[in-house]
């Protein structure tokens, strides 16, 4: 019955699916506009509830290594539109690293009370439950889910790179080596996802592709000489 359940309820899924490609054509669009790669509010709120609608997702489905990734995500998220605030408005960062903490053991505890007490079970990686597969009994081994799981760390770890560079310059921006690691990442990630067969996660990074090669152009094609002009654009 909870095989049945996450098969009816995976098309949730394609939520974050949407507002991650929104968010990315967006910043693609604007930063055509501009001549430059320059990042808006909208990109961080269309972020958030990306992260917030992919985590429930990779809840439902058992998928550990995605869930936590993109709860921690939306914490960053909120950090980054945090920033954009006047600085009296701006929470320290220690209250920040607090709410990270919070967050991530949260999803820990969700998932061992999940599988003490109703699956009775730890199975905290599952194959997605979807009508084109039975679930849980496509045969992919573990090593499939370190792999999935490091190029998951690998293209998150953009926004904890992107995160150390906006705390250090108090404000948000997305430098080259955000938009270098998210097409490295992205291709780990895409053989992950297509192998185990889930176009959840596999239509919002593909979808990302070109605009990750188009920011690094505006960025290598006149490179600026100070911050400001890759830094946040207010609306």
């Amino acid at each position: 019955m909870i095989e049945l359940w996450r098969e009816w309820l995976y098309p949730l899924g394609f939520l974050s699916s949407i507002a991650f490609s929104s968010r990315m054509l967006l910043q693609w669009l604007t930063s055509e506009i501009k001549g430059r790669s320059v990042v808006m509010p909208a990109f961080w709120k269309l972020s958030i509830a990306g992260n917030i609608s992919l985590a429930i997702h990779s809840f439902i489905q058992a998928q550990f290594h995605v869930c936590l990734i993109q709860t921690c995500n939306a914490v960053i998220s909120w950090r980054n539109l945090n920033l954009m605030k006047p600085l009296p408005q701006q929470v320290t960062l220690n209250r920040t690293i607090k709410i990270l903490m919070v967050a991530a053991f949260s999803i820990f505890a969700i998932f061992w009370l999940n599988g003490f007490f109703f699956l009775q079970d730890e199975a905290w990686f599952r194959m997605p439950s979807t009508s084109w597969h039975e679930g849980a009994n496509l045969p992919i081994s573990f090593g499939w889910h370190l792999i999935g799981f490091l190029g998951l760390s690998l293209f998150s770890s953009r926004f904890w790179i992107q995160w150390l560079c906006a705390e250090q310059q108090k404000t948000s921006y997305l430098s080259g080596s955000f938009w270098w690691i998210s097409l490295i990442g992205e291709a780990i990630c895409l053989v992950y996802f297509l192998k185990i067969r889930d176009p959840v996660n596999v239509i919002g990074p593909a979808f990302g592709l070109i605009p990750y090669i188009r920011n690094l152009m505006l960025i290598y094609k006149k490179r600026p000489t100070n911050l400001p002009s890759q830094r946040m654009m207010h609306e």
